[in-house]
């Protein structure tokens, strides 16, 4: 996995042994981190960005998964902001209901669990937080969802079979650390 530790180090003057020191951690497991030839877990991963000061994704970055950015609101022109383009997404769509739910790697799974079960559609996967939507005025039932988090790199192959058993890729996290998935229940 890319990640700007060894630019974070040098720029406050560390050694490698420095930055062990700080994160309690061998020499050689910042090397394999600086490198890529390691992935931290999710502790470590939060503990590195804390240290730093920074989010888990300004450190760490799948290159696949980089987007372009927008442009500053200061670059565009003024008649290109019109009320119709500054409405937050919850307006673009009134026909649902919008919660968020604050969650950790160890509550987050019975959340979902929950969340499914009452018909909330999981929509984003942010820093200790997990977003849904569910129609503003559900039929007499609302449809039940299933989710899974599913950890570690996947192949084409896994994904593919994934997608035929009706799973649909909601979002990623910690640069394709954990892959959220969801398919409505039958």
């Amino acid at each position: 996995m890319d990640n700007h530790i060894r630019t974070l180090r040098a720029a406050r003057q560390w050694t490698q042994a420095d930055l062990a020191a700080e994160l309690d951690v061998s020499r050689q497991t910042v090397n394999a981190l600086e490198t890529g030839k390691y992935d931290p877990s999710l502790p470590l991963a939060f503990r590195i960005a804390r240290l730093f000061g920074q989010p888990i994704e300004g450190i760490f970055i799948d290159p696949q998964q980089i987007s372009v950015p927008s442009p500053a609101l200061s670059s565009l022109a003024p008649s290109s902001l019109t009320p119709s383009s500054l409405k937050p997404a919850t307006e673009l769509e009134p026909r649902f209901d919008y919660q968020t739910r604050a969650a950790t790697a160890f509550s987050e799974l019975g959340i979902l669990r929950e969340m499914g079960e009452h018909g909330w559609e999981l929509t984003g996967v942010g820093l200790g937080t997990l977003s849904f939507r569910r129609a503003s005025e559900p039929q007499s039932a609302p449809p039940r969802w299933l989710y899974q988090r599913l950890g570690g790199a996947l192949s084409a192959q896994q994904r593919q079979e994934l997608v035929q058993q009706g799973w649909t890729l909601v979002d990623t996290w910690l640069g394709g650390v954990f892959h959220y998935f969801k398919r409505p229940l039958a």
